[in-house]
């Protein structure tokens, strides 16, 4: 190393580092000085002499030495601070060997802290730990900076060697980290209804709408009382606080119409009539006749029978259209009895082919291939899917099969085409078949991917439960890497949210 070329530099850099070292005083933080670039003959020395300390520092992060054990943690980081600035400011290389000889002496001593504390403080730890996992630094973050200082007391008092004083204040903070997990539980259930709650107190909503406000603050008070008894069933609790947050809502919004109402000088009667028109606009729909004369009970009869009569009408079509596909399944039996006498005659015929390249031989091999795609056509009709060559392979585009938003659930109204679907793999029964996932391209890409394979998936257990026989199958899953159309529209990324099915016949193979 040119060290006299090293001092030389100093001087040169002496503005720099004062800009440097005036954040870094008393900040306390862990994160490494060497952010700022450095030079490659400064990058050798700090790969030699830093290897040490940064493989403790790593391992005392692991261990939650910092929290354990702040003191000699501190101390420790002190002296690795200052060797990084050292290094910055090119000082000798016994400083900072000196420096981080301390860093690591510190770093040693918190381990052993560390070790000790993590049985000493267990309890209080499991406690922090739940308390971070409700976000308690977000949602209460007072009563954690409480907590937090209570425990850093705790640590202390057990670096200078006092035991009995450290438990007895890890369990002051334990209790102090469970109260603030709790308020922070509650405060991510009900923070949304509180803050209607206070709106609706500012605006006096209790004076129109007494009872409403009443319910929101009573549902409130449920969930509070819910989960102080116990803070890990939240079932409940969701359900409620999503109650609460309605109540609270529907309290501003008749406080606002009411205080409307009166501004306008409405009467009762405007009211009623005002009451009419949605149920007039259903009725419309139904092509019902609606009349209030006698309140509002029979049309809200009227409406449900109407309802009523539509569902038992898509029932009984429902049920015809199972008879039909029953009567389609029985047909394809009988098809692919006779695609396999064809597919026996291909055969013959590729061989016959390879012998002595007849082309009305192949002409006839496209024939009989023609005529098994349009058997996959028959099966599935173009409201549910696309079916094309692609290549010698067919391709089948289920554009009929859709998925809940970020879901890869099945629904039950799609069982009839997926059992068209393995209607029409019966058709190749020496076939190799992969399921293809796609999507559009809103939302991240390991999102996406994640979501494509899972759907491919589905659909591919779904044909193995329910075929009946052994499939060579693969499923797999593409994101948004392979696009049919556009994603600017909604209806692009309709088509692009899909699932391919590629059949590889035995005689493209």
């Amino acid at each position: 190393m040119k060290f006299t070329t090293l001092i030389y530099k100093v001087i040169g850099m002496a503005f720099l580092v004062s800009l440097f070292l005036l954040p870094l005083h008393g900040c306390g933080s862990s994160e490494a000085v060497t952010d700022t670039t450095l030079s490659a003959e400064q990058q050798s020395i700090r790969n030699e002499l830093f290897q040490t300390a940064d493989a403790k520092l790593e391992h005392l992060k692991s261990i939650q030495a910092d929290v354990l054990s702040p003191g000699h943690f501190s101390t420790g980081m002190g002296h690795y601070e200052r060797a990084e600035r050292l290094l910055l400011q090119e000082r000798g290389i016994e400083q900072i060997r000196s420096e981080l000889q301390q860093a690591v002496s510190a770093f040693e001593q918190a381990e052993e802290a560390a070790v000790i504390g993590e049985v000493t403080f267990r309890s209080a730890m499991q406690a922090r730990s739940d308390a971070l996992d409700a976000k308690a630094p977000v949602f209460s973050p007072d009563s954690w900076n409480r907590a937090e200082s209570e425990f850093r007391t705790a640590a202390q008092s057990l670096e200078a060697g006092n035991v009995n004083r450290a438990r007895e204040q890890a369990r002051g903070a334990e209790t102090r980290y469970r109260t603030v997990e709790l308020e922070a539980i509650k405060a991510n259930f009900l923070n949304s209804a509180r803050e209607k709650l206070r709106e609706a107190e500012s605006e006096q909503a209790q004076r129109n709408a007494p009872k409403t406000y009443a319910q929101a603050r009573a549902e409130i008070e449920n969930v509070e009382q819910l989960l102080s008894e116990d803070r890990y069933d939240t079932e409940e609790a969701g359900r409620r606080a999503e109650l609460a947050d309605y109540r609270a809502s529907y309290a501003l919004y008749l406080h606002r119409e009411i205080t409307a109402m009166r501004r306008e000088n409405k009467t009762f009667e405007d009211l009623f009539l005002e009451m009419e028109a949605p149920l007039t606009k259903v009725a419309g729909a139904l092509e019902v006749d609606l009349r209030f004369d006698a309140g509002f009970d029979q049309p809200a009869e009227k409406i449900v029978q109407a309802l009523n009569e539509r569902i038992e009408e898509k029932e009984s079509r429902l049920a015809t259209a199972q008879r039909q596909i029953q009567n389609l399944r029985n047909e394809n039996d009988e098809m692919t009895a006779e695609l396999r006498r064809k597919q026996n005659e291909i055969e013959v015929l590729r061989l016959e082919i390879d012998q002595t390249g007849d082309l009305a031989a192949l002409l006839e091999i496209q024939r009989k291939r023609d005529e098994a795609i349009q058997n996959v056509r028959n099966l599935i009709p173009p409201t549910d899917g696309d079916v094309f060559l692609d290549g010698n392979n067919i391709l089948i585009r289920l554009h009929g099969l859709t998925f809940p938003v970020g879901q890869s659930t099945i629904e039950p109204a799609y069982f009839g085409l997926l059992r068209r679907l393995q209607d029409a793999i019966r058709l190749f029964p020496e076939s190799d078949i992969a399921i293809e996932g796609h999507t559009d391209s809103r939302g991240s890409r390991e999102l996406n991917m994640r979501l494509s394979e899972e759907r491919a998936e589905a659909v591919s257990e779904y044909i193995r439960a329910n075929i009946g026989r052994d499939l060579n199958m693969t499923s797999a899953g593409f994101g948004p890497e392979r696009p049919v159309a556009g994603n600017e529209t909604e209806v692009g990324r309709a088509q692009n949210r899909r699932i391919d099915v590629v059949i590889r016949p035995e005689w493209a193979q």
